[in-house]
C-alpha cells in the first residue's frame, strides 16, 4: 500500500505566485533598498584608480587589525589587480558588504531577542536550523522569481544563507553574560537598555563578531553560486571556467576569492579580540595616539571619495544590460553586440546565467534584451511561459538546427536505430545544462521514441569534452548538438534523421527585448533591430574563442574585420 504523494512543490509555486502578485510593492522596496547600497560599495571601490584604493584598503587593514595582514591584503588585492580580476573583486566585494550589513542591522536584534527571551529562541532556533541546512542552491530559485536577474537576488539569497550565525552567536554572547554581573548592573540603579548597551553587549562582543565573521564567510561562497542567476563579479568566471572547462581560469579567479576571504576573515578576528586598555605610568611619555588620527584621518578619506563617487553622475555612459546564455554560440553572439554597442559609446553589463532566468531577466526588465531566442523547438517552453512580456525583433540567425549528433563514423543515420546500438553508446546520450530548452526538447524525444537511454546534464564545455575523448579514441558518442558550433569544423560529425520530427528541422535565433526599449534607448532599440549575421560569420567567432582567444578579443578581431556589416547594424 503506498501513501498519495502531498502535492507540496503545486502548493509551494502557488504561493510563490500569490507572493509575486500581493507583495509586489514590498520586493519592490527591498530592492530600492538593496540596489542603492551595492552601488554605493562599487562606486567607493571604483572612484580612484586601483593601485591608489588597493594602498587605502590596505591602510583601513591596518588600522582595524594589524601591520602584517595590513602587508598581505597590499600583496594579495595587487596580485589580483595584476590577474586582471580587480573589477569583478569590486563586484564581489560590494556584495558581500551589502549581504552583511543587512545581515548585521536584521540579525543582531533577533538575536539580542533571543538572548533576552526563552521563548523566542525556541521559536527562532528552528527557523534558523531550516535556514542553514536547506541547499544553498535553492534559495537562488525563489530569489530569481521576486528580483529575477542580478545584484538584488543574490545579496537577498546571501541574507538568508548567511545570517543565522549572527542570530546565533548574538544570543549566546548575551546568555553567557554572568548573573551576577546583570544583578550588580541592576544593584547601581542601571535601566535594561543601560544594562544591556553598556554591560551585556560589550561583555558578549567577541562571540558577536565570530557570528559576524561566519555571516561574512557564507556570504562571501553564496555570492559565488549568486553568479548562476546573473549576479557577476568572481562567481561568473568561477562559473564561465566551469562551463568552458578552463582550469586556469577557474584557478585564478579561485586565488582571488581566496584573497579576499583571508583579509576579511582576518580583519573581523581582529575586531572580535578585546584590547586591553594602556595605562602611561608616572613619568612616563605619553605616545602619539597615531590610530586615533588615522580613524580621522579615514572618516574625512571616506566622506572625500562618497563626494567625488557622485559628483560625476552625469558625466557617465549609458548603460545597457544584455543576458545570456554559456553556450559558445551564445558567448559569440552576445560579445559581439557588446563591443558594437560600446563602439557607440555605450557602457554594456554582461549578465551569465540560465535559459529559463535569461528570459525572465528581459521579461521582467532587469536586462534590455538578449540575443538567444532559438526557436521555434529550443526556446519554445519559454517563449510561451513569458509571451506578452518582452517584444520579438525578429531572426538574428537563420539556418540553425538542433537535434542529436553523431560521428560520421558511427553507422547509425536515425534516432530510431539508437535503440539497436544501445551498448555501443553506453545507453547514454551527452547533453548540455538542464535548464536549455533542447535538453527538454530530448527528452520528450527519448520518450517519444521509446529509447532506452539515460540523458546526462552538463554544459557545453563538458559534452564537447567527452565527444573530442571519444573521437580520439574512435569510440562511439551521440550528444545533444547544434549547428553553428565550433566542433562541426573541429570534427566530422552529423546530424541524425528525426522522423518523427520532434526537433522540427530547421531553427532560427532571434533578439528578444524587453517591452519599453524602443522608447527608453531608441538607438539601442535599432541596433539590437538590425543585428543580423550568418552561421559562417558566428563559427568564425567561435573558432577563435575554442583556440583560447578571449571571447572580448575575439568580438573585437571580428568587429574589425567585417566594418561594412557593422555599418549596417549601426545605420551609417
Amino acid at each position: 500500500m503506498s501513501l498519495p504523494k502531498i502535492p507540496l512543490a503545486d502548493w509551494i509555486d502557488v504561493l510563490i505566485k500569490w507572493m509575486q502578485e500581493y507583495f509586489a510593492p514590498f520586493f519592490d522596496f527591498i530592492q530600492g533598498i538593496v540596489t542603492p547600497t551595492t552601488d554605493f560599495f562599487e562606486r567607493i571601490l571604483s572612484v580612484t584608480p586601483p593601485f591608489i584604493t588597493i594602498l587605502l584598503l590596505s591602510l583601513l587593514v591596518w588600522l582595524l587589525s594589524r601591520f602584517r595582514i595590513a602587508v598581505f591584503s597590499l600583496i594579495g588585492l595587487l596580485l589580483i589587480y595584476d590577474l586582471g580580476l580587480w573589477e569583478t573583486s569590486v563586484e564581489t566585494i560590494a556584495l558581500v558588504l551589502t549581504s552583511t550589513l543587512i545581515s548585521i542591522i536584521i540579525g543582531i536584534p533577533f538575536g539580542l531577542w533571543a538572548g533576552s527571551s526563552d521563548r523566542v529562541k525556541q521559536i527562532v532556533t528552528p527557523i534558523l536550523d531550516f535556514m542553514q541546512t536547506m541547499p544553498a542552491f535553492v534559495y537562488l530559485i525563489p530569489a530569481v522569481f521576486f528580483f529575477a536577474l542580478g545584484a538584488v537576488p543574490a545579496v537577498i539569497a546571501s541574507v538568508v544563507f548567511a545570517m543565522p550565525p549572527t542570530i546565533r552567536m548574538t544570543s549566546l554572547g548575551l546568555r553567557q553574560v554572568s548573573r551576577e554581573l546583570k544583578e550588580a548592573a541592576d544593584a547601581f540603579g542601571a535601566t535594561s537598555w543601560q544594562r544591556l548597551v553598556k554591560v551585556e553587549i560589550p561583555l558578549a562582543k567577541s562571540t558577536i563578531m565570530a557570528g559576524i565573521n561566519q555571516t561574512i564567510m557564507l556570504s562571501l561562497s553564496m555570492v559565488v553560486i549568486s553568479s548562476m542567476i546573473g549576479a557577476g563579479g568572481l562567481g561568473e568566471i568561477v562559473l564561465e571556467s566551469i562551463s568552458r572547462l578552463q582550469v586556469g581560469l577557474g584557478f585564478e579567479a579561485g586565488l582571488a576569492i581566496v584573497v579576499i576571504a583571508i583579509v576579511l576573515d582576518r580583519v573581523t578576528q581582529n575586531l572580535g579580540n578585546s584590547k586591553p586598555v594602556q595605562t602611561v605610568q608616572k613619568g612616563q611619555k605619553k605616545k602619539f595616539p597615531v590610530r586615533k588620527w588615522m580613524s580621522v584621518v579615514a572618516v574625512l578619506v571616506l566622506i572625500g571619495l562618497v563626494i567625488s563617487a557622485y559628483t560625476d553622475i552625469g558625466k557617465q555612459k549609458e548603460k545597457v544590460t544584455l543576458t545570456y546564455v554559456s553556450w559558445e554560440s551564445e558567448i559569440a553572439s552576445t560579445n559581439v553586440v557588446k563591443e558594437v554597442l560600446e563602439q557607440q559609446g555605450y557602457e554594456v553589463d554582461l549578465l551569465e546565467t540560465q535559459a529559463t532566468p535569461m528570459w525572465q531577466g528581459v521579461a521582467q526588465g532587469d536586462a534590455d534584451a538578449h540575443v538567444a531566442g532559438w526557436l521555434p523547438v529550443t526556446a519554445k517552453i519559454m517563449a510561451e511561459q513569458f509571451k506578452g512580456q518582452y517584444e520579438d525583433l525578429g531572426a538574428n540567425l537563420k539556418g540553425a538546427r538542433v537535434g542529436l549528433v553523431v560521428p560520421k563514423y558511427v553507422k547509425a543515420d536515425s534516432i530510431a536505430e539508437l535503440n539497436q546500438y544501445k551498448d555501443k553508446f553506453g545507453g547514454k546520450i551527452i547533453g548540455i545544462d538542464p535548464g536549455a530548452g533542447v535538453m527538454q526538447s530530448t527528452e520528450k524525444l527519448i520518450r517519444q521514441y521509446g529509447l532506452d537511454y539515460q540523458l546526462v546534464n552538463g554544459s557545453d564545455a563538458t559534452m564537447t569534452a567527452e565527444l573530442s575523448k571519444r573521437i580520439r579514441n574512435r569510440e562511439w558518442i551521440v550528444v545533444v548538438g547544434w549547428q553553428p558550433h565550433w566542433k562541426f569544423a573541429e570534427f566530422d560529425l552529423k546530424f541524425l534523421e528525426d522522423p518523427q520530427n520532434v526537433f522540427s528541422g530547421e531553427e532560427t535565433i532571434h533578439t528578444i527585448a524587453r517591452k519599453g526599449l524602443k522608447e527608453d534607448k531608441p538607438e539601442v532599440y535599432q541596433i539590437l533591430d538590425r543585428f543580423y549575421w550568418t552561421t559562417k560569420d558566428m563559427e568564425e567567432v567561435m573558432l577563435d574563442i575554442h583556440k583560447g582567444m578571449s571571447p572580448e578579443k575575439a568580438a573585437e578581431k571580428w568587429v574589425k574585420n567585417h566594418p561594412e556589416k557593422v555599418k549596417q547594424w549601426v545605420g551609417k
